[in-house]
């Protein structure tokens, strides 16, 4: 059995696939046993459609006694499949025409494509003797688009058949990022993101392929179609296209070629012309010159199926018509890639009921998509371009309703850190005099009332003589810490080069060190913590000094003009001497606690303090940092970092993505963090470029962190990235955490007896939960943990440390 036949079996008994759950066989008792289970379920119509219609123009066939009435059409509304009381009459070839309309995707087609040319087919195209016509929705994700089509095919009496879209089985379908592997976690390369990689359009579509081919559905479409017309006993099948128009001229041509068909031959091909605008399909004497990509037609008997894998625009037509020898310019377009062939073939099997040549039968017309530019001779990369943008935009639109409508998120408002139902959880223990949670509590509000004495905090509070090169004290500012002058003159001297000493940080860098305050790292990491530490107090005792505090925190920060920050990191981390002493892409990770601080500003909104024109004012300056981050150079060069400044990009934009009602951003980063997931952890657990650094159990222990952070943020979308790649982060956690694996002390010349091994305590936590098969690994501390060899950590959150360093990566109150 062929991968095309067993994947069609598993399709067939999908029931969101096909209207009926029918399992399929190549058992040709089995075909005849589900054609007539198919008939039976197929509600009878009324009409009596033994005697032909009046024979009309150019249709050479006698005995035409009757004809299709208006009166007899609008008694045709229903929604049921086409009648079985066709009675077959031996010397008259007969058609059935069915139709499969998908869904509208701009920029490619108008938004009002599939509803006008719908109209205008139903308003415009004239019943044909002897042909019977059948529609298909398909899978339609539009319930407005659905029902507006619905109730013109009601109107106009036409019968149809639903092949419904279902979103929780569209959520079961996964991205995949490892279709396509010619390199590692190929998204994250330079080539990729500046679009000079050859066909770096393939890899999106190699990562969209499985939830394209089930939203678009085109070949099991077209496949359930020919089932359809097998069950109603035409002659001949016609499963095309939703926007094909069928002209008097042309269906003259299709069926007087058809009725002298001889007896062997099982297919046909009908070309297709490609309308500018629909009234031209009007003219009498239309007569279109009809070359591009043909329909299909096939004899009831016929065996031949389409590829029920290939996706919309990857030729799943097209390797059809090459089975059936027809040439075109699609023998000149791209062949099938090594990725494709591996997970999706075999393609171009053998039609052995086919007998060449293929014969050419008539034309027939597409009616415009709306977008006339793209409908023109020469367009065909740009047609390409926009179906992947469309199909971008479809998923990221469902990604979106699945969020929103199966699992409650609020896009612009959902806490991603702190979430809101453990948030109320605790604030109600607290209020029943829980004593674990008012140990907490009563924690935060000694810090919280510390916080009110403190800040506001701005960018313009560095000192003169310390600004970034652009002379804006609005803009950030901070060196890079592990750059030392080479000598003393050199630090004296700007245009001096700055050499690296990796684990050793220049004075003034180390957060809240000696002469931290002629920069702005210590100043924003105050303002984040404090604030949050504020937002926290208030949701906990609804005390309005707090909110009022943090939201004079915020404001000053980022939106009063005289103190706002600008909305960018383009001096941090600048290396004197370098790029006109501008920033570095490894400074954007002192804006890594954005995170947690975009829920501190969500919980001071639900307060009186923060007024709609300043949440408006807030997301503006967001999503001009976003902006920012993923357009500049310096932020495209995070992005394709390796190490831990690739993930903590992520975490930023995610949350950041969410925060201004991008949902569908934020998702596409929580899913393309899985393929950074894949290049950074080996699959024995190791972080490679963590444990190379000098530094190296600290950046273990940060990375590990960053990975479970974004995990909880995630989740608030149903994403588990603990059970992805194989469970990789839980071999991350097993590696990583001493207290699982009792490692030796990673390789380094810098001494590291000085970590706090209580930064293991939430990973291990948070390890235990999703991991399960770690909880029977417990061991006792290594020795080479300073005196902390006879911990015995509870794993009990509340008994944790609520304030970890600032470096740690870990949220405050986590």
């Amino acid at each position: 059995m062929t991968n095309v036949q067993m994947t069609l079996r598993a399709v067939a008994k999908d029931p969101a696939d096909f209207m009926f759950d029918i399992p399929v066989s190549n058992n040709d008792n089995q075909q005849e046993k589900r054609q007539k289970e198919i008939q039976s379920r197929i509600q009878r119509d009324d009409e009596d459609f033994s005697k032909p219609p009046l024979a009309q123009e150019g249709i050479n066939e006698n005995n035409q006694n009757e004809s299709f009435s208006s009166n007899f059409r609008n008694r045709r509304k229903r929604n049921v499949p086409i009648s079985k009381n066709l009675q077959k009459n031996s010397h008259i070839t007969k058609l059935v025409l069915l139709r499969a309309i998908g869904n509208p995707l701009p920029p490619r087609h108008d938004p009002e494509q599939a509803y006008q040319n719908l109209r205008f087919t139903l308003e415009h195209e004239r019943d044909f003797p002897h042909l019977r016509k059948h529609w298909i929705l398909n899978r339609l994700v539009d319930t407005n688009v659905l029902q507006r089509l619905r109730s013109l095919l009601d109107q106009h009496g036409q019968n149809y058949t639903l092949i419904p879209f279902d979103l929780s089985e569209y959520e079961k379908v996964s991205y995949n990022f490892t279709y396509y592997q010619p390199v590692n976690d190929v998204i994250h390369t330079r080539e990729y993101i500046d679009q000079t990689l050859k066909g770096y359009y393939q890899i999106d579509e190699a990562i969209n392929q499985d939830k394209n081919l089930f939203v678009t559905n085109q070949n099991a479409a077209r496949n359930f179609m020919i089932d359809i017309g097998i069950s109603t006993g035409e002659d001949w099948i016609l499963p095309w296209d939703g926007n094909c128009f069928v002209h008097p001229k042309a269906y003259a041509a299709i069926y007087n070629q058809l009725k002298e068909m001889p007896e062997n031959k099982n297919y046909a091909y009908t070309p297709m012309n490609r309308a500018q605008e629909n009234k031209e399909v009007l003219l009498e004497d239309y007569q279109p010159d009809a070359i591009e990509e043909p329909q299909v037609i096939l004899r009831r008997s016929a065996n031949a199926r389409f590829h029920p894998l290939l996706r919309y625009g990857r030729r799943n037509k097209v390797e059809f018509l090459q089975r059936l020898k027809v040439k075109g310019k699609w023998d000149h377009w791209t062949p099938y890639l090594s990725w494709e062939k591996k997970n999706l073939g075999p393609f171009f099997t053998p039609i052995v009921d086919m007998v060449e040549p293929t014969p050419k039968i008539g034309w027939v017309t597409r009616l415009s998509s709306g977008q006339q530019h793209l409908e023109k001779k020469g367009t065909i990369h740009e047609r390409g371009q926009s179906r992947l943008e469309s199909m971008d935009n479809l998923l990221g639109k469902l990604d979106t309703r699945v969020a929103v409508e199966l699992y409650g998120f609020k896009p612009g408002h959902t806490l991603l850190y702190f979430h809101s139902s453990a948030l109320k959880r605790d604030r109600r223990l607290y209020e029943e005099g829980n004593a674990s949670v008012k140990n907490i509590v009563d924690k935060l509000i000694i810090l919280a009332n510390k916080a009110l004495t403190c800040g506001p905090w701005s960018v313009m509070d560095k000192p003169d003589d310390s600004v970034a090169a652009s002379g804006d004290k609005h803009d950030y500012f901070h060196l890079s810490p592990y750059y030392w002058p080479p000598s003393k003159e050199a630090a004296k001297n700007p245009n001096s080069v700055w050499k690296r000493r990796d684990g050793k940080r220049y004075p003034g860098t180390s957060m809240h060190g000696p002469g931290s305050n002629n920069f702005d790292r210590s100043r924003l990491s105050d303002m984040q913590y404090n604030t949050t530490i504020l937002s926290l107090a208030f949701f906990m005792t609804g005390k309005d000094e707090y909110a009022q505090v943090a939201a004079r925190n915020i404001r000053t920060w980022f939106f009063a003009p005289e103190s706002r920050m600008n909305p960018n990191m383009k001096y941090a981390q600048v290396i004197t001497g370098k790029n006109n002493n501008t920033g570095q892409s490894f400074g954007i990770i002192e804006a890594k606690d954005f995170y947690f601080f975009l829920d501190a500003i969500h919980l001071i909104e639900e307060s009186k303090f923060l007024n709609k024109n300043e949440s408006s004012e807030l997301r503006s300056w967001f999503q001009e940092y976003l902006d920012w981050l993923e357009t500049s150079k310096i932020g495209k060069e995070e992005y394709l970092t390796k190490n831990n400044h690739g993930l903590y990009y992520d975490i930023q934009a995610t949350s950041i993505a969410s925060f201004v009602n991008d949902t569908a951003k934020m998702i596409k980063y929580i899913e393309r963090s899985t393929s950074r997931m894949l290049a950074q952890i080996s699959e024995n657990g190791k972080m490679i470029e963590e444990i190379r650094r000098p530094t190296c159990e600290h950046y273990q222990i940060f990375t590990l962190q960053g990975w479970s952070t974004l995990a909880r943020i995630a989740k608030t979308v149903n994403r588990d990235l603990w059970l992805k790649n194989g469970k990789l982060l839980c071999n991350a956690a097993r590696y990583s955490i001493p207290f699982l694996s009792k490692r030796p002390i990673c390789k380094s010349k810098v001494n590291q007896t000085n970590i706090d091994v209580e930064r293991w305590l939430p990973l291990l936590l948070d390890a235990e939960y999703h991991c399960p098969q770690l909880r029977k690994q417990k061991n006792a501390w290594p020795s080479w943990f300073p005196s902390y060899d006879q911990i015995q950590p509870s794993l009990i959150a509340y008994q944790m440390p609520v304030i970890y360093d600032t470096h740690d990566g870990i949220a405050p109150f986590w």
